[in-house]
C-alpha cells in the first residue's frame, strides 16, 4: 500500500515526521508551505515532585532518540545530522525540506494531475473499515 503525504500549510513536529514517512516519491509539499522539526518538550512540571520531573525528563530524551531514528531512516540523514539540526527549531520551506528529505516533490500549478491520482479520503475510510457517521 502506498501512503501519499501532502503538506499544504505547516507540518510541524510530530506533522513533519508523517509527511516524510509517506511511501517515497508519494510525498509532497505546496511551494508555499512550512516544515519545522525540534526536539521533543518536557510538559510544565508545575509544582509536581522532584521524582515525577526526573520521570518525564527521561521520558522526553527517550522520545527524542526515537523521533532522530524515525527522521533519519524517512529522510535518508545521518543520526547525527538529525539530531544537529533538532537542537534548534529547524524551519524548511519547501525546497528546504525536498533537499533535506523530507519531500520528494514540490506541488506546482499544473500538476494537479499528482492529487487526482490520490484516492479520496472516503475511499481510505472504506478500506480502513471505517463507516462514516452518515451510513450508520
Amino acid at each position: 500500500m502506498q501512503i501519499h503525504t501532502v503538506a499544504v500549510g505547516a507540518a510541524i513536529g510530530q506533522a513533519c515526521l508523517l509527511l516524510a514517512a509517506g511511501s517515497k516519491g508519494k510525498r509532497f509539499m505546496m511551494p508555499h508551505a512550512k516544515a519545522m522539526i525540534q526536539q521533543p518538550r518536557v510538559p510544565s512540571s508545575g509544582l509536581m515532585p522532584a521524582s515525577d520531573v526526573l520521570i518525564r525528563a527521561k521520558e522526553v530524551i527517550i522520545n527524542r532518540d526515537i523521533l532522530v531514528e524515525l527522521l533519519s531512516k524517512h529522510t535518508g540523514n545521518s543520526l547525527e545530522t538529525v539530531a544537529d539540526v533538532m537542537r534548534r527549531p529547524f524551519y524548511m520551506d519547501s525546497t528546504r525540506a525536498k533537499e533535506f528529505g523530507v519531500i520528494d516533490k514540490i506541488l506546482w500549478r499544473g500538476q494537479e494531475k499528482i492529487m487526482a491520482d490520490a484516492a479520496p479520503p472516503e475511499d481510505w475510510d472504506k478500506n480502513a473499515g471505517i463507516k462514516a457517521l452518515d451510513a450508520i
